[in-house]
């Protein structure tokens, strides 16, 4: 039995509560990213019971309880999803990503992005595609910025960039390779951003700052399938906080900035 709901049955529960219980053993997948209120209308009971059934196992309310759920499904081999299991679950994975963004941090990173400091944007493999995006529409705001797809290359810059630099890196796995890369940057004190989808990454203590996203490691015939969601979820929002500082430039000089692109298409 899941962990979650052995304790629940230990627990002096309502009738109500009791129903609560049953639907969640009898669908634990589809109950896992189901929203509070579809939950409401499939239960026939209001959403403040629900958190309450939920607070009742010690947990802060229902989000608390999908978490603890989903990462007992997952311990137990039981994460088996229908076709619109799998829709809801995408919903509520990208719904959980956009609430764990600090808004400071993504503003700090923007900073960054736009203090038209030398900037070095890496990501290999799939992490090179949101690279390439970011890349491209900071440049096309008339904000350099340098793309590194290679590690070498990575690996031969971190050495040779300027004091100054600001070096972006999207890493989903395989993080114990860049340690050197990071621990050099640490140590010459440059400014280091990650963006991974490990929250265990060792990167994360060398880095300036580190933002982790809920993208899943996932490999079909050891093939990458992270889809990074996640990471282009992330890239958004700071592509959006740039495009807003390059607004609020040109409103205080009253006119575009010298040497302006034009927006990416």
């Amino acid at each position: 039995m899941i962990p979650l709901f052995e304790h629940a049955r230990q627990l002096n529960l309502t009738q109500t509560e009791k129903e609560i219980l049953s639907y969640f053993e009898q669908n634990p997948s589809s109950a896992a990213y189901m929203n509070l209120q579809d939950l409401s209308r499939a239960l026939y009971t209001s959403n403040a019971t629900i958190v309450r059934f939920c607070q009742k196992l010690g947990l802060g309310g229902y989000n608390d309880f999908k978490y603890q759920l989903r990462r007992e499904l997952r311990d137990c081999g039981q994460e088996i999803l229908q076709f619109d299991d799998y829709i809801r679950r995408s919903i509520a994975l990208f719904q959980d990503n956009i609430a764990s963004i600090d808004l400071r941090t993504a503003e700090e990173i923007a900073a960054l992005l736009t203090s038209k400091r030398p900037l070095y944007i890496y990501g290999g493999s799939l992490s090179s595609l949101p690279a390439k995006y970011l890349q491209m529409v900071l440049n096309s705001l008339d904000y350099p910025s340098i793309l590194v797809e290679w590690e070498r290359l990575l690996t031969a810059l971190i050495s040779t960039v300027s004091d100054d630099a600001v070096l972006l890196t999207l890493s989903a796995h395989g993080t114990d390779r860049y340690l050197p890369v990071f621990r050099q940057a640490k140590a010459r004190n440059l400014t280091t951003i990650l963006i991974t989808c490990d929250p265990d990454s060792p990167l994360i203590p060398y880095s300036s700052i580190s933002v982790c996203t809920n993208d899943a490691n996932r490999e079909y015939h050891q093939t990458d399938v992270n889809s990074r969601i996640g990471f282009f979820t992330v890239i958004q929002i700071l592509i959006e906080l740039a495009a807003q500082n390059r607004s609020a430039g040109q409103d205080r000089s009253g006119h575009p900035e010298k040497g302006a692109g034009s927006p990416a298409e």
